[in-house]
Formats: structure tokens, sequence, C-alpha cells
């Protein structure tokens, strides 16, 4: 690996890898979030985090992705592709479940 690259850990819940195999999202994609998330939320009801970004290989789509971190490990748990975003994020900001970390 080059200078600076920082390898991730991650793990998926068997729940994760489903989702990913029914999705036909990459691993590649959800470690692309993680590592550059456009926007970090915590659920309060779940005790996850969710980290949001743009699909690499569908334009218009979002991927948000639900982990806990443990550690220097990324405890993947569900995945979700999303082309309207702004529903999903507000219904949950204004119900008080979603607090936005950054």
């Amino acid at each position: 690996m080059g200078a600076g690259v920082r390898v991730l850990r991650i793990e998926h819940t068997n729940h994760a890898i489903l989702r990913l195999r029914v999705r036909g999202i990459g691993c590649d994609e959800v470690e692309h979030v993680l590592r550059n998330p456009q926007r970090v939320y915590y659920d309060v009801v779940t005790h996850t985090m969710i980290a949001i970004g743009p699909r690499i290989r569908r334009s218009n789509h979002w991927l948000v992705v639900v982990y806990i971190r443990v550690g220097d490990v990324y405890r993947v748990v569900t995945v979700i592709d999303t082309k309207s975003l702004d529903k999903l994020v507000d219904r949950r900001e204004r119900s008080g479940r979603w607090v936005r970390v950054w």
C-alpha cells in the first residue's frame, strides 16, 4: 500500500451481506462511503452510526451505510441504496431519531 493509505477493517453482518447481494452493491462502495462520507448521523434508537455518500456505480443514487465502530473495526449492519435521500434523512431528523454528527 502507498504511504498514508490506511487499511480499514470492515466486517459485515449476515444481514448486510444479504443486502449487498440483493442490491448489487460492492464492498468497495461501502468502504468508499466509510472513508469519504458526505454526512454522518447517530441513530439514537439503534445506537448505530450512519455514513452517507454517493454510489460509485449508480449515478444519482446514494448509499446509506449503517454501522457500529468498535475500536478500529467498522461492523456494517446494513446498507440502503436510495435515489430520494432527502426524504429519508428529513423524516428521521424531524422525528429526532437521527442526530447529525457532521
